[in-house]
């Protein structure tokens, strides 16, 4: 995250605010009931943000944030033990799991169905195309490499790099549009 702390605050809030939906709906799950879940989420904002140096990256967001709020409902829900419609702790924890397990099965699949349209698309493109689409990620330079190799520039093989990745990721699209799931 940005170093300026004013900007820090402020990407910090927006990131709060663009998963507060599903941090919520997190602590549903550990929560016997909705009603805690607005003082769940007011003490974990305040933690996030007294904790906010810890977070190196938004990337790292939701799953430091998910662990807060988990912290912070299962707090909550030691309060509430002494009503006897709560269910063990051990038991969130392993519905917990399960939910979290069926979350990334679902994300490997659509990661699965992602790449298998990237390789479908890929192959599609004559191989001196699909070479300088993939040149970037074999070898720093590679591109370098292949306009030295060639009689372009540099700058020119950039800018079909560009359109051709702009190509690329509709023709991934419409993939993904048109194969059944």
């Amino acid at each position: 995250m940005e170093r300026n702390s004013q900007d820090k605050g402020s990407q910090l809030l927006q990131l709060f605010a663009r998963h507060d939906r599903e941090l919520r709906a997190y602590s549903r799950l550990i929560l016997p009931s909705a009603n805690p879940i607005d003082d769940v989420m007011q003490d974990a904002s305040i933690i996030i943000w007294e904790k906010q140096d810890q977070l190196r990256s938004e990337d790292e967001f939701l799953p430091w944030a998910k662990t807060i709020v988990r912290n912070v409902s299962f707090r909550h829900r030691r309060k509430l033990v002494h009503d006897r419609h709560v269910f063990d702790d051990n038991l969130v924890e392993r519905i917990l799991a399960e939910e979290e397990s069926e979350q990334s099965e679902a994300n490997n699949e659509q990661g699965t169905q992602e790449y298998n349209a990237l390789m479908a698309c890929l192959s599609k493109l004559p191989d001196e195309r699909r070479q300088l689409i993939l040149a970037p990620y074999r070898a720093p330079g590679g591109v370098k490499e292949i306009a030295a190799q060639s009689t372009r520039s540099p700058n020119s093989l950039y800018k079909l790099l560009q359109r051709l990745r702009a190509k690329l990721l509709h023709c991934v699209e419409t993939q993904l549009r048109t194969t059944p799931v």
